[in-house]
């Protein structure tokens, strides 16, 4: 019996050793991934996450690090199946709940998003991003007072992100509450504009255009569009990401997200106070702001506004020109289509019209009734009397 004893001492402790050995292993090669990011070698991270994984197959850790470097690579699905694995190893790693909600914003999965940030902060999660990004999307499921609550709070963690200030103005807008929109939006402006005076004054160039295509500033919309079900530029009832984001193209940036998305969102407080100037029926002050907009940020729903601004006025060739424009820029975008097609209506050419209006209806079928209102509107402005072609 004694020396079954020694034996079997001697087994365990070999295993043990050994467990040891590989746990070491595989946390050494989880280290060597962070060097190897840090020097944004993604292959090299991404090998070594990959033996710390094989090695230890229940390493959450490494598998939340991973969902990052495919994040940078721009492969989505491969990081969220990280994440579920992580999350199902580990249900208290609270920083996956939130990497998890941002991929599944990308994919519109709103509601999924919304309950990993709800897990994230009820985990204890201190990030103004993240308070920011839950206000955005219970906007988009129409819970106005809680958005709002959301982004105060955010703004009252980094007083300073603009995007903040534009997310909460939106949705005071979306909720009727036009002065407190412009409220957030002359804050972005007013700081917008005395830095560029600033840069003047020691002789640098004043910023006049968005370095970068990616995301969309968040944009109130033509007005209660929500409401009335109808599509905002950004086609899905006040917006967050353009169709044709590149995730990679962001976090391979040496520029933080608040450096890249800094001039969009300036664009986007001057196209929404233009908005709201327009609903009170103030041309020049909508006008002068739309103006602004397209030039920091030249963007298709920057064009929108200001063709709609132009057929308010009666220059429905101007009209047309930036709907022209809008659609040179996103050719998927339907509701360009509906305003050049009513502009063209109101112009006498019917056929190109509705050929605007059928095209409209192809790409976005739901907007059947916003077209036969537009059309009926622009027959009764019709400046002459609609002929065939």
């Amino acid at each position: 019996m004694k020396k079954i004893s020694i034996i079997t001492l001697s087994l365990l402790a070999v295993i043990c050793a050994s467990t040891t050995y590989a746990q070491r292993t595989a946390e050494d090669y989880y280290k060597t991934s962070k060097s190897r990011l840090s020097n944004r070698d993604l292959d090299g991270a991404l090998a070594a996450l990959d033996k710390a994984i094989e090695l230890k197959p229940e390493f959450a850790l490494a598998y939340f690090e991973r969902n990052r470097i495919y994040m940078l690579k721009g492969k989505i699905d491969l990081a969220q199946a990280d994440l579920d694995k992580a999350l199902l190893i580990d249900p208290d790693l609270r920083d996956a709940y939130a990497d998890r909600a941002q991929i599944r914003m990308i994919k519109g999965d709103a509601k999924g998003a919304l309950s990993d940030l709800d897990n994230a902060i009820g985990r204890g999660v201190k990030s103004d991003d993240v308070y920011s990004s839950r206000g955005s999307l219970k906007r988009m499921t129409g819970d106005l007072e809680g958005a709002i609550a959301d982004y105060d709070i955010a703004i009252s963690m980094n007083s300073g992100r603009i995007g903040h200030h534009l997310g909460r103005g939106s949705t005071r807008e979306q909720a009727g509450d036009e002065s407190g929109a412009l409220a957030d939006y002359t804050y972005i402006i007013d700081r917008f504009e005395q830095e560029e005076r600033d840069r003047l004054a020691v002789g640098k160039s004043a910023r006049r255009a968005a370095p970068f295509d990616i995301v969309s500033p968040t944009m109130s919309g033509p007005a209660s569009s929500a409401s009335k079900g109808e599509t905002t530029p950004n086609g899905k009832n006040q917006t967050t990401t353009r169709t044709d984001m590149t995730v990679g193209a962001r976090l391979n940036s040496a520029m933080t997200p608040e450096e890249m998305e800094y001039l969009p969102n300036v664009a986007g407080a001057y196209m929404n106070s233009s908005s709201i100037y327009s609903k009170k029926g103030d041309s020049d002050a909508a006008m002068a702001d739309v103006n602004k907009s397209i030039t920091i940020d030249p963007s298709e729903a920057g064009y929108y506004f200001r063709g709609r601004e132009f057929a308010k006025r009666g220059d429905l060739k101007a009209a047309i020109a930036d709907f022209n424009r809008g659609i040179e820029l996103r050719p998927s975008l339907a509701i360009l289509y509906v305003e050049r097609g009513a502009a063209l209506m109101r112009l006498g050419k019917a056929t190109e019209a509705e050929r605007d209006f059928a095209t409209a209806l192809t790409l976005e079928p739901r907007m059947k009734t916003l077209i036969d209102k537009r059309r009926d509107e622009a027959k009764g402005q019709s400046e002459t009397t609609p002929t065939k072609q």
